[in-house]
């Protein structure tokens, strides 16, 4: 191939390498075309109102997209547009795939600003926009969206002025506003009249006088001679233009300190009650000064003073006293507010002030009374002394043993034969007949003391309804003093480092029923005669006749009562049975009970009776009566059983009596 041909070739191919190139780009440029078409999704934005709309400007500020004039054209959803427009307000948008092709966006105009003062500076104009307040300040700037407006400025000193706005978007506005003072009048006088007047520091005249000033505060200061000036100050406002004073001038004042012994007191000057100690009187005037307390003489004093000077009185009351006669139903001794006086009958003079009278006898409630004494005549206190059980029963209080479920009945014997007859059948040695003459009546409880009762005098918690044992004599008369505690009553043992020492017959509390009074229960109450057994004299039981060894303790110990059951193999509950003759419950079974007598097998003196017999000389154990849960044999049931124990058992328990008085 020739150089020519060569070239002919190589130009050949490079014009070939151009029409592919141009077929390859108009390739590309069909498809770029076609997917602009199919994938690129166009919005149109309408803005309103159509002023901003003319001037209106469009950026696309998350998303894929572009404007071109007002045409949103974007690849992907969501996207976010901000339209804006000189003088309006711009706003967002969020296109999302429901959204229609048509965008509506609505810009609003932006407010003018208003800066508004007042030519006075005052800072306390009240400011109302539209009728509506707004601010209480010198000065305000307000926004207000185009059209018309009414802006009001008040004060009390100066007219009310009205403002009226007419304003366009975003336009700016500054104004200051004239006030107009209102016109005023003082009115001033005083009594006595041609005093003179001062308004904010310069004389004016003289009273009565009436004088015309513009809103707002002046001071007044009106002067006479020989009188003391009045300061004062006036604001004339809109609502009250005029203001009227009288004056009623006091004259010029002297000082008076007053000193008073007691410190507290009804103090007067010129029969008029003052407070305080030092005061302004008139000068070169007689005031008569007065100085009372209760309990003291009164004292009146006059004084005059000169202008301007200062003067002291002292007042130092004598005490007043009257008479009191203090008397009581028993010996007693009488306290005055807390210090022993003396003895009843007492007679006393008293300041004449209130006093707690107190008559205190051993055993007693103690009488409390507050009297006042006078001074012209004599006052009296009768004490009427009642031991603190019999007062609680006047006051109609419950007795404390009542309150921890303790019932008691009253017995009231004549005379009473204990022991058992010679011939009775199954009558031990030591069962000696005696005949027992009762004075004063008792009462006796009617069940055993429990568990729980007991409790509440030993400090332990809970407790059953069973009746209380393994508890020794002395625990017993223990229990009783400290019930006669709880009640007022004297206590009846005696009892001092853990040993009996003695008792005190006279005493009313509480205590062991005497083996006399326990038997009078158990056999002669409310009976014709005198009985074998609690429940008469059969020598048989009836069905649940009372808490016995029964048929559950056969085996456990010798003896039982063949064919009877009770229900219960221990101690029963107080009242499980039914009560005995006189309303008293298990004084045959259940367990046994102290009683207050010493033991001894010697018999007393069988020809004498023995008033409210209490027993033999002490020994070194107590009388026990009646059965128990434990007791098998039916002759161990009857009411003239006695034994004699030292030591705590865990089927002995005890009951309580105490006498009426």
């Amino acid at each position: 191939m020739s150089r020519i041909d060569a070239s002919i070739e190589s130009d050949r191919s490079k014009n070939r390498v151009v029409v592919l190139s141009s077929a390859v780009l108009l390739i590309i440029a069909l498809s770029s075309y076609l997917v602009w078409l199919f994938l690129i999704e166009g919005f149109t934005v309408a803005v309103t109102p159509e002023q901003a709309g003319k001037s209106a400007h469009y950026q696309v500020d998350n998303g894929t997209g572009f404007f071109i004039d007002n045409k949103l054209y974007v690849l992907s959803l969501p996207v976010k547009i901000t339209v804006g427009a000189p003088k309006y307000q711009s706003e967002s948008v969020i296109i999302n795939s429901d959204a229609p092709s048509t965008i509506a966006v609505g810009l609003t105009p932006k407010p003018a600003t208003v800066r508004l003062s007042t030519s006075e500076n005052e800072e306390q104009i009240e400011w109302l926009v539209n009728d509506t307040p707004y601010a209480t300040a010198e000065s305000i700037e307000i926004s207000l969206p185009p059209g018309t407006h009414s802006v009001t400025a008040r004060h009390p000193s100066y007219e009310t002025a009205r403002l009226r706005l007419e304003t366009e978007i975003a336009q700016k506005i500054e104004k200051i506003i004239t006030l107009t003072p209102i016109s005023g009048t003082l009115d001033l006088r005083s009594a006595p009249n041609g005093a003179d007047v001062l308004v904010n520091g310069k004389s004016v005249g003289k009273t009565p006088i009436n004088l015309a000033y513009a809103g707002g505060s002046h001071d007044v200061k009106i002067q006479l001679e020989s009188y003391e000036p009045v300061n004062d100050s006036i604001s004339l406002t809109a609502n009250q233009p005029v203001a009227r004073r009288d004056y009623q001038l006091i004259p010029v004042q002297a000082t008076l300190n007053i000193q008073t012994q007691p410190a507290q007191g009804l103090l007067t000057v010129n029969s008029k009650t003052v407070s305080g100690t030092t005061m302004s009187i008139d000068a070169n005037t007689e005031h008569v000064i007065s100085f009372s307390a209760p309990g003291y003489q009164t004292q009146r004093k006059t004084i005059t003073v000169a202008p301007g000077k200062s003067a002291t009185l002292m007042f130092d009351l004598a005490p007043q006293t009257g008479k009191v006669n203090i008397r009581a139903n028993l010996p007693a001794e009488v306290y005055i507010d807390g210090q022993k006086a003396g003895e009843t009958p007492l007679t006393t003079d008293l300041q004449t002030l209130a006093h707690t009278i107190e008559v205190k006898k051993a055993g007693y409630r103690t009488i409390s009374q507050k009297v006042t004494p006078t001074v012209d005549r004599l006052t009296s206190v009768n004490a009427k002394l009642l031991t603190e059980f019999a007062a609680r029963r006047k006051e109609g209080r419950p007795l404390f043993a009542e309150t921890i479920g303790i019932s008691l009945l009253m017995l009231n014997p004549d005379t009473v034969q204990v022991g058992s007859a010679p011939n009775e059948v199954g009558r031990q040695r030591n069962e000696h007949q005696y005949t027992v003459q009762f004075t004063r009546p008792f009462w006796l409880s009617r069940h055993e003391i429990t568990e729980a009762q007991f409790a509440r005098f030993s400090g332990q918690n809970g407790g059953s309804e069973k009746p209380v044992t393994g508890v020794s004599w002395l625990d017993a008369a223990r229990f009783t003093n400290w019930l006669s505690e709880q009640e007022g009553l004297p206590s009846f043992y005696i009892i001092e480092n853990g040993r009996l020492r003695g008792i005190d017959p006279a005493s009313n509390g509480y205590r062991l029923p005497t083996e006399a009074e326990w038997e009078f229960a158990a056999k002669q109450n409310r009976r014709a005669a005198a009985t074998k057994y609690v429940w008469g004299s059969q020598d048989r039981l009836r069905d649940k006749q009372g808490n016995f060894a029964d048929e559950s303790l056969k085996g456990k110990q010798t003896f039982i009562l063949k064919d009877y059951k009770d229900g219960f193999t221990g101690k029963a509950p107080v009242g499980s049975f039914k009560a005995e003759r006189g309303g008293f419950f298990d004084l045959d079974g259940n367990v046994r009970e102290w009683v207050h007598d010493f033991y001894t097998v010697l018999p007393p003196e069988s020809d004498s009776i023995s008033p409210d017999y209490r027993g033999s000389t002490p020994t070194s154990s107590h009388v026990v009566k009646g059965a128990s849960f434990k007791t098998g044999r039916l002759k161990r049931l009857r009411a003239s059983i006695r034994t004699g124990e030292s030591e705590p058992q865990d089927d002995i328990g005890f009951r309580i009596a105490r006498y009426q008085n």
